[in-house]
C-alpha cells in the first residue's frame, strides 16, 4: 500500500485558495487554470475566485439548483452574466460526464440545497478520487465507497466537537420560534445564505405557517427553490412587500448573519443568531431577546470519522486550505489505520 501512495499523490493536489485539483483537468471549489471548475454548493468559501473561473475554464460544473443559486444571489457579476450562462454545465445527481478519460459524478450530500459531493474516475490511470465537500453523515449522504482517495473536509474534525443534540435541534428551533411568535409576534432570524433556505424549509416541516419576510436576494433564491425545485416554503415576501400583509400577528424575518449586530433589542421581538459553531446545548441565551442556535450543516466530529469507516479508502487526503482542525482529525484517523495526509503541506512539516 505505502507505495502506492506517492502514485495517488500525482492526481491530488489542494492549493492555499482552497483549490481542489484532481487529475489534469478538474478544479473543484476554488480557481486553477484548469478547463473544468466544479462547485459543490454555494457557500460563499467554495465559490472563491468564481469570476476567474468564468473567465479562464471552459466549464462551470455544478447540480441544477447550485448553478440557479449563483445568478439568483447575485454572485456573478452583471457583467460576467452572459459568458458565465454558456460556460455552465449542469449535472443531475449521479450522471456521468466525461472529459478527456476523465469521469465525473456528482452525488446526493445532506449540507444546504443544490450541494454535492464529487466523484471522479481517471479512466487510464485506473484511479477512483472522491471529495466529500462539506456535509452531514445522515441518510441523504451516499457514502462514496471503492476509492482510492478520500478527500474530506475537517471543519469540526477536534473531538471535543460533538453534538448530542443533531437529531433533535430542528424541532428545538421550531419550538423556540413558535415560542417566539406566540410571546412577541415577530421573529427575526439570522443566518449565511444557504442556512436560511434550511431553516425556512426545517420550519415548514415543523408546521409553522407564518409568513416570512425576507431580503430581495433571499427572495429570488426563494421563489427558485420553491417554484423551480418544488421544495415546500411557500406564504414568503420581499422585505419591501411586509406592509401588503392583512395579518400581521405572526411573522417571521429572515435577515443576513451580519445584520445581527444591528437588531433592536426594544421588547418587541425575539431574535434568533444561527450559527455553525457547536455549543454545549442546542441553544445559548445571549441576552433578555436573543438566542443563539447551533443549527450547523456540517457534520460534527463523530461524523467525519465515520464517513471515512464506512467509505474506508485507500488514501485520506483532509483539505487543510479552510478553518477547521486537519491535523488533530489525521492524528485520529492514523490511530484508526488509515493511511491520512493533510494538503497543502505546511512548510517543515512530514505526515505519517
Amino acid at each position: 500500500m505505502c507505495q502506492l501512495i506517492p502514485r495517488y499523490l500525482e492526481y491530488v493536489k489542494i492549493l492555499p485558495n482552497g483549490a481542489i485539483l484532481v487529475g489534469k483537468n478538474i478544479v473543484i471549489d476554488g480557481h486553477a487554470k484548469r478547463p473544468l471548475r466544479i462547485i459543490t454548493h454555494v457557500h460563499a468559501d467554495h465559490i472563491i475566485d468564481l469570476e476567474d473561473s468564468i473567465r479562464e475554464c471552459k466549464e462551470i460544473i455544478a447540480t441544477k439548483i447550485t448553478l440557479d443559486l449563483l445568478e439568483a444571489l447575485q454572485y456573478v457579476n452583471s457583467n460576467l452574466l452572459p459568458i458565465f450562462k454558456v460556460k455552465k454545465r449542469p449535472l443531475d445527481y449521479c450522471e456521468r460526464y466525461l472529459y478527456e478519460n476523465e469521469e465525473i459524478y456528482l452525488l446526493p450530500v445532506d449540507h444546504i440545497p443544490g450541494a454535492a459531493q464529487v466523484r471522479v474516475e481517471l479512466k487510464s490511470e485506473k484511479v477512483s478520487i472522491g471529495y466529500t465537500g462539506d456535509f452531514k453523515l445522515t441518510q441523504k449522504t451516499e457514502i462514496m465507497r471503492d476509492l482510492d482517495v478520500l478527500i474530506i473536509e475537517a471543519t469540526y474534525g477536534h473531538p471535543s466537537y460533538r453534538r448530542s443534540y443533531k437529531e433533535s435541534v430542528n424541532s428545538l428551533l421550531a419550538d423556540l420560534v413558535k415560542e417566539g411568535l406566540k410571546r412577541y409576534k415577530r421573529v427575526y432570524i439570522y443566518a449565511y445564505h444557504g442556512k436560511i433556505q434550511e431553516a425556512m424549509i426545517v420550519l415548514r416541516e415543523y408546521g409553522l405557517t407564518e409568513p416570512y419576510i425576507v431580503p430581495s436576494r433571499v427572495y429570488n433564491a426563494t421563489k427558485i427553490l420553491e417554484e423551480k425545485y418544488q421544495f415546500n416554503i411557500g406564504n414568503y415576501y420581499k422585505d419591501t412587500e411586509v406592509l401588503k400583509l392583512k395579518n400581521t400577528e405572526g411573522i417571521v424575518f429572515f435577515k443576513h448573519f451580519n445584520s445581527a449586530k444591528h437588531r433592536r433589542l426594544d421588547g418587541k421581538a425575539l431574535h434568533i443568531v444561527l450559527t455553525g459553531r457547536i455549543l454545549a446545548e442546542p441553544f445559548k441565551k445571549l441576552d433578555d431577546y436573543t438566542y443563539a442556535v447551533s443549527l450547523s450543516d456540517h457534520g460534527d466530529f463523530d461524523d467525519l470519522v465515520n464517513y471515512v469507516v464506512y467509505a474506508n479508502p485507500k488514501l485520506v487526503v483532509i483539505d487543510g486550505s479552510r478553518r477547521g482542525y486537519a491535523e488533530i482529525l489525521r492524528e485520529h484517523l492514523v490511530e484508526k489505520g488509515f493511511y491520512t495526509i493533510v494538503l497543502p503541506e505546511r512548510k517543515g512539516e512530514e505526515h505519517r
